[in-house]
């Protein structure tokens, strides 16, 4: 319980669909509260068919029968079922599963285990690969503090790999398990591989040229900021891409520092700007300044202070030399960048 099975069932709903598969969902956790409208609300936002039990259902194996029926009619080509879990081993739930297995005869059996759960997971994993076979693990929330050891103790038991990994609670947030990655954050190294490939599939190369080119004209208005917020969004939380830098782990006060709601307070200012304002920040004179902190809910300081931060950003853009400067008091080269 808690480590995100009916989640992940949507996520890799969502990987498959994206790789051109046709998934469905088969709702067959009949225990806990609300995991069937769970599963249910994941598939309305994923737009993949999902196969309800009638209410009331305790039998498992009656609801694989009605729901392979179903997936007859639906023109799919892979059905994800996603079944009851337990904190500890369950022999009733163990057994349940046997029969499941036993009557769908599934090509994969996933075991989901928290990243975070420590031998706990690797006593589960030893006791459900024993009864039913596990094919693979996937293993959840490595957007946290866990650096994912138990994942070497999992693979060891069952001898099975470690398929995919969660790294959010975003439905785009389940990768494939890369071992050299995993070693290296467990080593506190940092995944700048990873951390490049999900920049890859964020940003719009061409939008991303435009910008650059605008930058360095200093006509970087609102519109460009807007835009370019909303492609680190895409990344996920800018906690997890910390933590993919290497050493990042290690500077003190940084994930502190990047705090999501001033973002947000960020965004709100902009949006409460008209389009004319947004392309055009000099007409931001005091009365557009006071009518623009009502509608977004900051303070006129709030918003002086992120129009003066915007304007520097602005000025050290345009500047190649101070931009050079910059870097070097980074600490680094000017990373081959040609202003």
């Amino acid at each position: 319980n808690g480590a995100g099975k009916t989640t992940t069932s949507g996520k890799l709903a969502l990987r498959l669909k994206r790789d051109g598969r046709k998934p469905l969902l088969v709702a067959c956790d009949l225990y806990r509260p609300a995991a069937v409208e769970q599963l249910a609300t994941l598939a309305s936002e994923i737009g993949v068919p999902v196969f309800r039990p009638d209410p009331g259902e305790k039998n498992v194996v009656k609801v694989a029968k009605k729901a392979l029926a179903w997936a007859e009619a639906q023109g799919g080509n892979v059905i994800i079922f996603d079944t009851a879990g337990r904190q500890e081993i369950d022999q009733a739930l163990v057994k349940e599963l046997q029969k499941l297995c036993d009557f769908l005869k599934p090509k994969e059996t996933l075991l989901v285990a928290d990243a975070a759960t420590g031998q706990q997971a690797v006593s589960v994993a030893s006791h459900f690969h024993e009864a039913v076979g596990v094919t693979g693990i996937v293993l959840t929330k490595l957007d946290g503090d866990a650096r994912g050891g138990a994942a070497l103790s999992m693979r060891a038991v069952t001898g099975r790999p470690i398929k995919f990994v969660g790294e959010g609670e975003k439905l785009e947030q389940l990768d494939a398990f890369v071992p050299s990655r995993m070693a290296e954050r467990i080593l506190g190294m940092g995944d700048v591989v990873g951390l490049v490939e999900k920049a890859a599939e964020a940003f719009d190369e061409e939008e991303a040229t435009k910008m650059a080119k605008r930058m360095q004209k200093a006509t970087f208005d609102f519109n460009d900021f807007l835009a370019q917020m909303k492609m680190m969004q895409k990344m996920g939380p800018l906690d997890g891409i910390l933590g993919m830098l290497p050493g990042a782990g290690k500077i003190k006060g940084l994930a502190d520092a990047v705090d999501e709601r001033k973002l947000k307070r960020v965004e709100a200012i902009v949006l409460s700007m008209t389009p004319k304002e947004r392309s055009r920040p000099e007409l931001l004179n005091g009365k557009r300044r006071l009518r623009i902190a009502r509608g977004s809910g900051n303070s006129i300081t709030q918003v002086n202070q992120f129009l003066k931060q915007f304007g520097q950003m602005r000025k050290l853009m345009k500047s190649k030399g101070k931009m050079k400067k910059l870097m070097a008091q980074m600490g680094g080269p000017d990373m081959g960048m040609k202003f």
